[in-house]
């Protein structure tokens, strides 16, 4: 790596550590939330969104930032999906509440199924169940609605991190390099590659989640939060905010 990456690299972990102590710190603290069902699922997808973040830190501090990406995939579908809750607050709130995934299987199910039993009769179980009709796409539609420029930055990210969490074709470049002369190296040890963009985008990822939450009643303050993103893109060289045009 040239000195200038290595620079770079501290620089956004340093911004990425800034961005989930901010996240942090309101959870630290005790939240203050409205008292109904929308700002209890934004405090959920707070908690869900400060593990993840953490985790991707820790995997791109440690030089495993394309398996960090599996989990910044995560990141930005739970965006999308609270950025959707948020058009609707009561009603989609109580809707992902109240929903009992019939698809998985209860202790029993699993007893049986490593015991050797026979399984209890749970009747038959849907092959497709979720809490919402809208595929992720059409929530994403929505959200935009309330997310200037999440569209477009879905179009750009979402087929990236897809990649990696499915180990398409597309992704075996991050796993092998050839040679000039046409030897093989297989990539199998950490590296620095692709960490400051992956962190780039988790703390983008964040900061859209924390948005969403705050508007569902979730007491919060954006600032640090804002100032980690502003700073982690300088140190890459790239702009933050939505994509130009987005708030036409």
């Amino acid at each position: 790596m040239t000195d200038n990456g290595e620079r770079i690299q501290a620089a956004t972990l340093v911004e990425a550590h800034t961005a989930l102590q901010a996240l942090r710190s309101p959870l630290a603290a005790g939240l203050e939330l409205e008292e109904s069902p929308a700002a209890f699922v934004g405090s959920l997808f707070l908690i869900r969104c400060a593990r993840t973040f953490a985790a991707v830190v820790t995997l791109c501090e440690h030089g495993w930032a394309p398996e960090a990406q599996t989990l910044l995939r995560a990141m930005v579908e739970d965006m999308v999906t609270i950025g959707y809750i948020s058009t609707e607050p009561e009603k989609l709130a109580h809707r992902w509440l109240s929903f009992e995934n019939r698809r998985l299987p209860d202790h029993a199910d699993l007893f049986a199924a490593f015991s050797g039993e026979e399984p209890p009769n749970r009747g038959e179980r849907p092959k497709y169940d979720r809490w919402t009709h809208l595929s992720f796409n059409a929530m994403a539609e929505r959200a935009d609605g309330v997310v200037p420029g999440l569209l477009e930055y879905l179009g750009y990210v979402y087929p990236i991190l897809s990649d990696r969490a499915h180990g398409n074709t597309s992704a075996s470049g991050i796993y092998i390099r050839q040679g000039e002369d046409g030897s093989l190296e297989p990539l199998y040890q950490p590296s620095s590659r692709q960490v400051p963009i992956t962190l780039c985008n988790a703390v983008t990822a964040a900061l859209t989640t924390a948005d969403r939450v705050r508007a569902l009643g979730v007491v919060l303050d954006l600032g640090p939060l804002e100032k980690a993103e502003q700073r982690i893109y300088e140190a890459c060289g790239l702009p933050a905010g939505p994509p130009p045009g987005a708030e036409e």
